[in-house]
């Protein structure tokens, strides 16, 4: 295998991840559109939906999960030129920033709150740490 190439089993545990950081970015939105409806009253639909989550303070915490998402689906896409040294990069990468912390960074800090009043989040952050234990 050449030094440039992903590894099929690197290929493999970054698409888990991908799919897992996915799911959980789902219910993160979720979970900040209710909180975020609950204060400013009902969001009129999809379109100023997207726009609060690229534009409004209120989500911007979330764009560490979006971003690394987008990060993996580069590594893998087929243009890519990412090598087992990238995927272990991100990898490091994930374990770091999906750590919930009570002292950390922002994201971390507001993850580690959703972890713990969130049973559904709870679950899948469990899913990704064994994930990315191996």
């Amino acid at each position: 295998m050449s030094p440039e190439t992903i590894s099929p089993e690197s290929r493999e545990l970054l698409t888990q991840l991908r799919n897992l950081l996915l799911e959980q970015h789902k219910l993160l939105l979720d979970r900040e559109r209710a909180e975020y409806e609950r204060i400013n009253g009902p969001i009129a639909g999809p379109g100023p939906f997207l726009g609060l989550v690229i534009g409004d303070p209120h989500f911007a915490w979330l764009k560490e999960i979006s971003t690394m998402v987008v990060e993996i689906d580069e590594a893998l896409s087929r243009r890519s030129k990412a090598g087992e040294p990238e995927a272990a990069a991100l990898l490091t990468q994930a374990r770091d920033i999906m750590r919930p912390r009570e002292h950390g960074s922002d994201f971390q800090m507001r993850y580690d709150k959703a972890v713990q009043e969130s049973p559904d989040i709870l679950i899948l952050q469990c899913k990704i740490e064994r994930l990315l234990e191996r």
